[in-house]
């Protein structure tokens, strides 16, 4: 769910961010080699950089995102063994128990909370009984060096849409990722923390 100014350049959206998401990238491939994860989906897959780090460990996956110039950058890339669908996360048309691994990665913090809530049981309803989901958002971040990363994306949403920014404070103003799991009910079994908990991947069953 990608916010006015990313949809707007969508290459710009891969030079800022790529480097910085690359290691938040690779320790999802590592978290879906442990759990053996066969059917993949990536919600709000973006132009695509995290199925490609995916697919090049012989994974399939499915990329979903609701920007058509997301997805037509994703699929310039000829990521193989990949599948990019144009479609809406908060309504997909998937059937229940369709995949083992859902990775939704920097998309629920642009959501006002009934969206989030929608999203998350969407996700709920297309998970595998003994599937796993993999969100990654901000959080509060510790420390110094999680206050700096922390201001310096408060910079960086405070240029995004106006819903988008109203979001991500609201997102915020409830305690990050992982306590708005926990409100909505999720056990998490495992987190991993970057830039000093300003993002952090929890890990849900």
């Amino acid at each position: 769910m990608a916010s006015k100014s990313e949809i707007k350049y969508p290459f710009l959206y891969d030079f800022l961010f790529d480097g910085i998401l690359k290691p938040i990238r690779l320790q999802n491939l590592e978290i879906i080699k442990k759990y053996n994860c066969k059917n993949i989906i990536d919600l709000g897959c973006g132009t695509g950089s995290q199925c490609k780090i995916i697919s090049n460990n012989e994974k399939k996956i499915i990329g979903l995102d609701n920007s058509k110039k997301m997805i037509d950058i994703a699929k310039i890339k000829k990521i193989k063994n990949t599948q990019f669908i144009l479609g809406d996360i908060t309504k997909n048309n998937f059937p229940d128990k369709s995949f083992d691994c859902i990775i939704i990665s920097l998309v629920l913090h642009s959501n006002n909370k009934e969206q989030i809530k929608i999203i998350l049981n969407q996700t709920r309803r297309i998970t595998k009984k003994n599937g796993i989901t993999i969100i990654t958002d901000y959080d509060s971040g510790f420390h110094f060096i999680g206050a700096i990363a922390n201001f310096l994306i408060f910079l960086i949403e405070s240029f995004a849409g106006k819903s988008h920014r109203k979001n991500y404070y609201k997102f915020m103003k409830r305690g990050g990722i992982e306590k708005i799991l926990y409100e909505e009910g999720y056990d998490i079994s495992e987190s991993f923390i970057f830039y000093s908990g300003a993002l952090k991947i929890c890990v849900t069953h």
